[in-house]
């Protein structure tokens, strides 16, 4: 069994929870996508950094699949004063901070109102959010973080994570991206008390 872990960071030095979509692949860019840790998982790696405080924010599980969302908070033992707040993915896991988290809460928010004015994606077919698509060669797109594209196979539709810069997809049918906003919402609404 496939066991995603989205941990939700967030800090007082500025870092917090993301989350990236990628709509089309293909485009050409002048980095290399997902090929670095995102800041929060850099941070996480460091020795001296320990967890003070985590909480399981949601679980779905699927077809064999699972997620786990787990808001954490991150504290380097050597500078108290510097902790991270935000969500963590296990089997691949991604690190997502304050600044990435509101950008793909947003996002999600972005591809709820596309499918509602435009409906659902065909058969086949994806919607995504111009955050995700590294065509725009955002600075993010470095980062191993998450990307969502919400997808539509002959009959159901799906919400499909997957770890920027890493092979595989984790696919949730009949998940919206207006859940996974809310979560992400919730997530850092709890962390803010820590």
């Amino acid at each position: 069994m496939r066991i995603p872990i989205f941990p939700l960071v967030v800090t007082r030095f500025t870092i917090g929870t993301v989350f990236y979509c990628s709509l089309l692949a293909g485009a050409a860019s002048s980095q290399s996508i997902g090929s670095e840790p995102s800041p929060m998982e850099a941070f996480a790696g460091q020795e001296g950094v320990r967890t003070t405080w985590s909480s399981e924010i949601a679980r779905w599980e699927q077809n064999g699949t699972r997620l786990v969302l787990v808001a954490v908070v991150l504290e380097d033992n050597s500078q108290p004063a510097r902790k991270l707040r935000g969500v963590n993915k296990a089997q691949d896991q991604v690190y997502l901070d304050e600044p990435a988290t509101e950008r793909t809460r947003s996002a999600l928010e972005e591809i709820s109102v596309a499918v509602a004015l435009n409906g659902m994606p065909g058969a086949g077919g994806c919607t995504g959010a111009k955050e995700f698509w590294p065509g725009y060669n955002w600075p993010w797109n470095k980062y191993h973080e998450l990307n969502v594209d919400f997808c539509r196979d002959s009959k159901n539709t799906a919400l499909v994570l997957h770890g920027r810069g890493k092979p595989g997809s984790f696919h949730f049918p009949g998940k919206s991206p207006t859940v996974l906003a809310e979560i992400l919402a919730t997530a850092m609404e709890k962390l803010k008390q820590h």
